[in-house]
């Protein structure tokens, strides 16, 4: 290892992800959720799902930019407080570069006789870690 290459605590790591005990992996309601898992060495991916409500296809494809940076933000936000629990505990910084991400909708509730739809936006975004 370099010199100038740092170790990643990944004990302090995972408590500052982890909404299993004491903290809330719903941002701003039960109607979303943020969900950070380690996936490698140098991985990380974290998970947002929101439940939406659509008239029609037209609206899904409209509303999917606004969706997204609705997520980025969310998923930002969640990100800052892990950098803030990690220094915290270790008394060092943490970054995270993002790697890749997809979205997708999936329809939950669908009525014949309703046009409304209801549907999971899932947005996940896989960031390296050093």
């Amino acid at each position: 290892m370099a010199k100038d290459e740092k170790k990643i605590d990944y004990n302090a790591l995972g408590q500052s992800i982890d909404t299993t005990w004491g903290r809330s992996s719903t941002p701003s309601g039960a109607s979303q959720s943020v969900k950070i898992s380690l996936i490698s060495e140098d991985k990380m991916k974290v998970m947002y799902i929101t439940i939406v409500n659509l008239c029609n296809e037209r609206e899904m494809i409209d509303l999917k930019k606004k969706y997204v940076d609705e997520a980025d933000q969310i998923i930002d936000n969640n990100l800052k407080k892990v950098k803030e629990n990690y220094k915290e505990i270790t008394e060092s910084a943490v970054k995270f570069k993002q790697v890749s991400d997809t979205d997708s909708f999936e329809i939950i509730n669908l009525n014949i006789y309703n046009g409304k739809k209801t549907a999971y936006y899932r947005r996940t975004v896989v960031y390296e870690v050093s």
